[in-house]
This record gives C-alpha cells, sequence and structure tokens, in this order.
C-alpha cells in the first residue's frame, strides 16, 4: 500500500516537474522571440552624387538595428537635411524602414531631426523619378509639336506611363498634370502627421507612413477601433520606399485631389514655386477632418521651416 502511495506521489511530483518545464520553455521562447524583434535589422543604402540621377544603379545595401547605428550613418557619410539643402553632402542614404527603438529617441526634438533625415532622401528620390518621367513626356511632345496623336500611335513607354497614371484618353497635357512632384514641405507634413512623427503603430508594423486605406485584408493592418459599418485596412508596405511612392500616385490620380493638380498646373503655367502652403489648402479629402486637416498641414509646414524644401534649388520642384 505505502509502495502505491509512494509511486502516486512520485507520478504527481514528475507532472507537475512536465508542467514547470514547458512554462519555462514557453517563457524562454517568448523572451528570446522578444528579444529577436527587438534587435531586428533594416537595411539601408547609400548613393553617392554621382549617381543620384541615375536610379537604374546598383548600390551596396548593408543593415543596422537600432536607432543609435542610424545616428552614426548619417553622420559618417555627413549628411542632414541643412547640409542636402547647401549641397554639402555628398551621398543620399536611403533607409528601408526605422528602427524598432525609434520611440526611445530622447529628446523629442532629436527624434523629429532623425525622422526629416530619413524621409527627406526618399522622398527626393521619388519625386525625382517622377520629374525624369516628366521630362521624357515634355520632350516626346515638344518633338510631335504640341500634336495629339492616339494612342495606337505612342511610343510603348509614353503608353505604359499613362496607363500607370490611370489616364485614358490621348490628351498628352492632360497626362502631364497627372505626372508631377508633390512638394517635399506636404509630404513632410503628412508623413509626420500621419505617422505621429513616426511612432505609430501602421508605420511600425508595415512602413505605412501615410496612412494609406484598403479594403484588401491581406494588403492592410487592422485598426484598433473602427466605426460600424466601415470595413477598412491601413495599407501596409514592404519598405519606406514603397510607402512614398503610393502616397505620391495616390496623390497624382485619384479624384480626390483634381483640385490639387489643376492648382499645380497653374503653378507651373505661371512659372511659380510649387508651394506647399499653397497646394497644401486642396488637401481636405485626405481626413474626415477636412478643413482642421488643412490647417494642421499648414501649421506643420510652418512651425518647422519645411518651406525651405520647396525653395532650394538641390531640391525637385
Amino acid at each position: 500500500m505505502n509502495n502505491i502511495g509512494l509511486l502516486y506521489r512520485n507520478l504527481i511530483i514528475f507532472l507537475v516537474s512536465l508542467v514547470l518545464l514547458n512554462l519555462s520553455i514557453g517563457f524562454y521562447k517568448s523572451f528570446s522571440e522578444k528579444k529577436k524583434v527587438k534587435i531586428a535589422s533594416l537595411d539601408y543604402m547609400i548613393r553617392s552624387n554621382e549617381s543620384l540621377y541615375d536610379f537604374s544603379t546598383d548600390s551596396k545595401v548593408d543593415f543596422i538595428s537600432e536607432s543609435k547605428e542610424m545616428i552614426d550613418i548619417f553622420k559618417k557619410y555627413n549628411f542632414s537635411s541643412e547640409n542636402f539643402l547647401s549641397d554639402e553632402s555628398d551621398n543620399l542614404i536611403i533607409f528601408s524602414s526605422l528602427p524598432n527603438d525609434f520611440m526611445e529617441v530622447e529628446p523629442v526634438s532629436e527624434r523629429k531631426k532623425l525622422f526629416v533625415n530619413t524621409l527627406l532622401p526618399i522622398i527626393y528620390v521619388e519625386n525625382q523619378k517622377i520629374l525624369e518621367d516628366r521630362k521624357k513626356i515634355l520632350d516626346w511632345w515638344s518633338q510631335s509639336n504640341g500634336e495629339d496623336f492616339s494612342r495606337e500611335f505612342w511610343p510603348s513607354w509614353l503608353f505604359e506611363l499613362s496607363e500607370k497614371y490611370d489616364s485614358g484618353n490621348s490628351n498628352v497635357g492632360n497626362l502631364l498634370i497627372k505626372v508631377d512632384i508633390v512638394p517635399t514641405s506636404v509630404a513632410l507634413a503628412q508623413a509626420a502627421i500621419e505617422s505621429g512623427w513616426g511612432t505609430s503603430r501602421y508605420l511600425r508594423e508595415g512602413n505605412a507612413i501615410y496612412g494609406q486605406y484598403t479594403f484588401d485584408k491581406k494588403k492592410g493592418i487592422s485598426p484598433k477601433k473602427i466605426e460600424k459599418g466601415k470595413n477598412f485596412y491601413i495599407k501596409k508596405f514592404s519598405n519606406l520606399s514603397e510607402s512614398t511612392r503610393s502616397y505620391l500616385k495616390n496623390i497624382n490620380t485619384h479624384r480626390a485631389y483634381e483640385k490639387f493638380r489643376q492648382e499645380r498646373k497653374k503653378l507651373r503655367m505661371n512659372g511659380e514655386i510649387l508651394s506647399g502652403k499653397v497646394l497644401s489648402s486642396y488637401l481636405e479629402s485626405y481626413s474626415e477632418r477636412r478643413k482642421a486637416y488643412v490647417d494642421d498641414v499648414r501649421n506643420l509646414i510652418e512651425s518647422n521651416n519645411f518651406m525651405k524644401f520647396d525653395y532650394s534649388n538641390n531640391l525637385p520642384n
């Protein structure tokens, strides 16, 4: 009888030990996964001044894990928004994402500076690509004496561009209205607002820096709070460049920003600078807050002196 009791006691001890062991292993794995997330690496590439306009050039890709490393990279290559504006930077640094510890950067002013330094080269490159396409269209149209040929006589590259910009007619002038830049001041201000200066969950989980919507669950991130009857997600991207590219296309093609594009055309026709303060007035449709949102964009442009990017000779305009 004692032997049976001893056997049961040992069995219970064994089972309890097994449960505790499994709990310990689970805790360790959970802790390890958190550690892995914490030190997850992101890539970046360096573009020298000699290849700034050659976007087909392959650039060396390297990796970092922390914000401190990102700051060190900018210092190593002497890149800052001020140096870029004064033409003192020989390189552009293109980061794929923001580090997971970005929100820990202190003081806040240093975090905002890092945010601008990260986004400025990306916005510059994507806007420059648009200007290259615009120039190609203008050159072709000039050689054609400004005539509107039927689309069936267009070169393949022009047809592909019209498809990309959702321009379905043969009027090249209408296509040019869409193939144009978004002022750097506007892109930076909207990025700051939509991502909370780089601290939003959508940015951390999916490089969603401009808060664009999608109705495809597989391509988006679910909002924590959503009004009844509304079924949308925040579109996620593989990197910040892709997110910025999508944002620019959205402004350039969505019917909600037709007035923005028409005003941009007027500024072009009058030989004026594409002013973010002026064009931001036509972004009411970007947010349900409408005019209050526009006021926020303009106030942020002014309070951070983002206008300087629109008037720089080193940035697209």
